[in-house]
Order: structure tokens, then C-alpha cells, then sequence
């Protein structure tokens, strides 16, 4: 910029007007805070003259820098502010590396798949869907989200369910309601590379009990409907596709149905092995209508009473007994996919049926006893614990906490929330995750597979400030700083940049003018305004030029004593 400089004041259009302009780019002072101060002030005091007509005429004259000054101080300016500004688009960050170390995997791989009971898994599920936390695989596993999705997580599976959910609160027509995660091998880190695992599909809604459904017919039903009043319509069902259970307590009388077109009971051979590959994928569908009503001396909660103005719930011939249903569709299957740790994505997946023949099935696992819900640890007996039911289950799977209510003058009792549609289907939705996660949670482990792990990394992440910003601001400086350098390149120049030394000279050759200047604040001088501020010719009439402070300017093809 100063090289610039010293060309520009060569040039009648950028060179200073005056010598009092010229002082101001003594010391390169537009590359300084003072410098800008100064210039600032002398604006200030300009503006302010012209504002207030009745200044003195002299406070009115402009005595700031020229164009050339503005350019130059701009131009310095703008790099003084963007460096820092850089220093805030990204800080320092702990990261993950991809290593070629094999981590352990702590479950089951496709040659002990299926050396476990129905129970043990159809428990584990159960018991993990009661307690109603986050439907995801115990950390660091986690469900892998198909190439493509969007807004992946950890938690991927817990926050399409709970999308679904708050549409179907908002009685939002929802497009995508089928959700497919990939469960890998459960890991004690977080692993990349190729691994055997579950695949699944899950799809539920919430329905009426006149249409939607399709293997339940419960569009007829009494007051308090019992097993008898249901006309199952069911396609190549299984064992026992059907379950119905009544119950009463904590202020809410229910009861329910159950029907796949697969076991409910889980009872048979495995369905993922080599002897029934040609079924695979295996697809399946569940359906569950519930019908519940308000017991004696207990008052409607608010969920009682959002149903009964619900389109999807109907009401019983005396209008006490609310009911309606939910439909799942489910497909299911075994193979290899390649596992993205960063983006928590799968890829690639291929068939690969389990090496056995013995117990694992899917979707019915998760409903392979007649109680739907065996909850809770130790155990959850129906006969000893009045809660051990799907009521109760999908009550706690959503977050259903009972509540205490005012019996009479002195008594307390509990009261659980009644089950909308809305919950019932997000209930539905976690019991399949659950599922999903526990065909693949426990079995023989503490063996490697194709599955590496990551190790410690320092990187830098996004911080304050866009780096486009500051990106912008550089390419603009980088513009401001080059096309000018290329307007002068090729010209000859009086000095390499405006020094001290060439202040002095020009001094010298004006001592008679500076012999008037009467005013320590060289701004304040009217002699300077009188000297030109553009380096030219001194002497254009001699034979041989003496390049200094003069209106004519300076020709390239001039010989001139003081310029080599």
C-alpha cells in the first residue's frame, strides 16, 4: 500500500489537491488508529460547520485527508478488522479419528443370533419399554439411520417417534409415518466399518373402530365388550394371533385386544435362519384397540375428555366406555451394512440370514406373552401385581404418572391417566424400538468382528463468526490491495514509498513558503493550502527535470536530476 502510495501522488486525479492534504499521509498515519481518529474529528467538525450556518466560514473549509488517504485507510482498515474477526469463526474442538483398531462387541453376531429363548429377549424389551426413557440401544450403541436421512442423532429412532407424536397432537395430516433403523452389533465404544445386524421398518397410526383396521372388526360392541363380541378376521395367523384382557383400577375401567397376522405367543422355530431365507423380509402387522371408561367416584382427566371430541374415538350406546384402535406394520430382517460413525448412517445393507434354527421372531417378540408387558424388574407377575398389563405399560412407556385425587371428605386414592390415540400410537412406536434393540442387546459377546473403533482427535469446529464472512472480507481486501497495484506496476516512480527523508527534501525546496507558517498545527495553515500536494515536475521548462511538489506532472520519459 505504501509503494501505492508513492505512485499515486504522481497522479493529477489521486495525488492530494494540496500540501496540507499531503501532510496527512506523513508516517503512513491512514494505517493508524490515531490517524483515523484525527480524520474522524476533522469530519466531525466539518459536518458540524455545515450543520450550523452561522460558523465562521474558515471552520467550514474542509482540512481533512484527500480521496487517496480514504482509499488507503479503508483499505487498512478492513484487514484491522477482519484478522481478528477470523480468529472467531472456528475454536479449538476434542474429536474422533477413524483407527484400524478392532473393538470389542459385547452381543450377538449371526452365528449366535438365535442361541437365546423368546423370554429372555421379549423381558428385556418389556422391561426397558416400562421405564419409559429415550427408545434407543444402551449407549454408545445406537440406531443407524438409512444414507440420506436428515437430522440424525444418537437418538434418531426417539426423535421421529416423537415428531410423529406432536403432529398427531396438532391433528397435522402426517406424510411419513414409517421409520427404518439399522441395529448393529451392540459395542462397548463407538465403532465404523461392516457389521451383521437387525433391519426394521416400523409404521403405526392411530384409528377408529369403523375403518383402518384390518384384523380386528370392532365396529359392534357393548358397553363393556368381552372376547366374544369381536369377529377376528385373520389371514394365516399364527399360534395364538389374538389376546383379549379386561382389568379395573386406579380409577380407569379397560380392556383391549391384541392381534397380529404372526405369533403373538412366539412360540416355533426361528424365522431369521438359513432354512427360512426364502421368507425374508418378514413382514407382519399388530393391532390393538382399547376401549376404556372413567370409574365410580373419579372425575374425568383431561385426556378422558380431549377423546371424547377426538373424530378417531368412539363412544359406547350409553356414551361411558370411549374406545378406538392403532395399526402397526412392521418388516423386519438380518444381514451386513457398512456403519458411518460420524454421520450415524448405514449403507449397503445385504441379506445375511443367521447360522441356526432355534427361537428369535420378530414383530411378535415383543408381544410373546398373554399379558403384553411383563414389566418391571424382578419380575412382573399378573396374578401378583395388578399393573402388569399393556394398559399400564403404555401408560409408563409415555410418560402416564398417576396422580392422587380426592375421595370423599377424607379418603386419597391414585388415579393413572386414561391412554388418547395419540399416545397409544407413540406407546406402540417405542414397544417396537424396544424390540428392534433387544434382538440384538444380549446373547454371547466380548468377541471383534469387522467393526473398528475411533480414537482421540483435536480438531476445529464452526464458532461466533461465519467463515463466508470473513471469507468476503478478505477476497474484497484482496481486491482493494491488487487491481490498483496492477493500475501503477509498470510505471516509473520518484521513491519506493513516502519517508521522512523525502519530507525533508520536499521541505527544503519550499523554505520560502515555510518561513510564513506562523501555526504549530500545520492543519491550521493557510500556506499549505497554497503548495501543491502532487509530486511532478519542478523545472518542466529545463533541459533536465527535478521532480518535487508542483502541479505539472511528472513524464516517465523525462530525465531528472534527483530520480534515478
Amino acid at each position: 500500500l505504501a509503494g501505492f502510495e508513492a505512485a499515486a501522488l504522481m497522479k493529477p486525479r489521486l495525488a492530494p489537491s494540496n500540501a496540507m492534504q499531503l501532510m496527512w499521509h506523513l508516517d503512513s498515519a491512514w494505517g493508524t488508529l490515531s490517524g483515523w481518529r484525527k480524520a474522524l474529528e476533522s469530519l466531525y467538525r466539518f459536518v458540524k460547520a455545515k450543520m450550523h450556518r452561522n460558523q465562521d466560514l474558515q471552520d467550514a473549509a474542509w482540512r481533512g485527508p484527500g480521496l487517496l488517504w480514504w482509499y488507503l485507510a479503508a483499505n487498512g482498515l478492513l484487514l484491522y478488522v477482519t484478522l481478528p474477526l477470523s480468529g472467531l469463526t472456528m475454536n479449538p474442538s476434542d474429536a474422533l479419528r477413524l483407527s484400524s483398531r478392532k473393538v470389542s462387541v459385547l452381543g450377538v453376531n449371526e452365528t449366535t443370533f438365535d442361541v437365546r429363548t423368546n423370554a429372555a429377549v421379549s423381558q428385556l424389551e418389556r422391561d426397558s419399554w416400562r421405564t419409559g426413557h429415550s427408545t434407543t440401544p444402551p449407549a454408545p450403541t445406537i440406531f443407524y439411520a438409512p444414507q440420506g436421512a436428515k437430522n440424525v442423532s444418537s437418538t434418531y429412532f426417539e426423535d421421529f417417534i416423537q415428531d410423529v407424536y406432536q403432529q398427531d397432537l396438532s391433528a397435522q395430516a402426517v406424510t411419513f409415518r414409517n421409520i427404518t433403523v439399522f441395529a448393529g452389533r451392540p459395542v462397548a465404544e463407538r465403532a465404523y466399518g461392516k457389521a451383521w445386524g437387525f433391519l426394521s421398518t416400523v409404521e403405526c397410526s392411530p384409528t377408529g373402530l369403523s375403518r383402518g383396521l384390518e384384523l380386528i372388526n370392532a365396529s359392534k360392541y357393548s358397553q363393556r365388550p368381552d372376547y366374544t363380541d369381536l369377529d377376528i378376521m385373520l389371514n394365516g395367523a399364527g399360534l395364538s394371533p389374538v389376546f383379549y384382557f379386561p382389568d379395573e383400577g386406579y380409577g380407569v375401567n379397560f380392556s383391549y385386544v391384541v392381534a397380529s397376522d404372526r405369533d403373538i405367543d412366539g412360540v416355533g422355530n426361528g424365522e431369521y435362519s438359513n432354512a427360512t431365507r426364502n421368507r425374508l423380509p418378514i413382514k407382519g402387522s399388530l393391532e390393538m384397540v382399547l376401549w376404556q371408561s372413567i370409574s365410580k367416584g373419579y372425575q374425568p382427566d383431561d385426556g378422558f375428555t380431549k377423546m371424547e371430541n377426538n373424530p378417531l374415538v368412539a363412544r359406547s350406546d350409553n356414551g361411558s366406555t370411549l374406545g378406538f384402535g392403532v395399526r402397526c406394520t412392521v418388516e423386519s430382517d438380518v444381514g451386513t451394512a457398512s456403519l458411518d460413525a460420524a454421520k450415524r448412517m448405514y449403507s449397503g445393507f445385504e441379506q445375511v440370514p443367521a447360522v441356526g434354527n432355534i427361537t428369535s421372531k420378530f414383530p411378535s417378540s415383543p408381544l410373546s406373552t398373554a399379558q403384553l408387558g411383563h414389566m418391571g424388574p424382578p419380575s412382573c407377575m399378573p396374578e401378583a401385581d395388578t399393573t402388569c398389563n399393556a394398559f399400564y405399560g403404555a401408560n409408563l412407556a409415555t410418560g402416564g404418572v398417576p396422580r392422587v385425587v380426592q375421595m370423599g371428605a377424607t379418603e386419597l386414592a391414585l388415579q393413572v391417566p386414561t391412554i388418547t390415540p395419540e399416545r397409544l400410537t407413540l406407546a406402540m412406536y417405542k414397544l417396537f424400538g424396544e424390540a428392534a434393540a433387544g434382538m440384538m442387546a444380549i446373547g454371547p459377546g466380548n468377541w471383534t468382528g469387522e467393526l473398528k473403533g475411533l480414537d482421540p482427535a483435536s480438531d476445529v469446529v464452526p464458532y461466533l463468526i461465519p467463515g463466508k464472512l470473513v471469507l468476503v472480507l478478505l477476497c474484497l481486501w484482496t481486491a482493494l490491495t491488487v487491481i490498483p497495484q496492477l493500475y501503477v506496476f509498470r510505471e516509473r516512480r520518484w521513491s519506493s514509498r513516502l519517508t521522512a527523508a523525502e519530507m525533508f527534501r520536499f521541505g527544503s525546496e519550499i523554505q520560502d513558503s515555510a518561513r510564513h507558517l506562523r501555526s504549530r498545527d500545520l492543519q491550521e495553515n493557510d500556506v499549505l493550502r497554497k503548495i501543491p500536494g502532487m509530486v511532478g515536475d519542478v523545472a518542466p521548462g529545463a533541459e533536465k527535470g527535478f521532480v518535487g511538489l508542483s502541479s505539472v506532472p511528472a513524464r516517465s520519459d523525462r530525465v531528472y536530476t534527483n530520480v534515478k
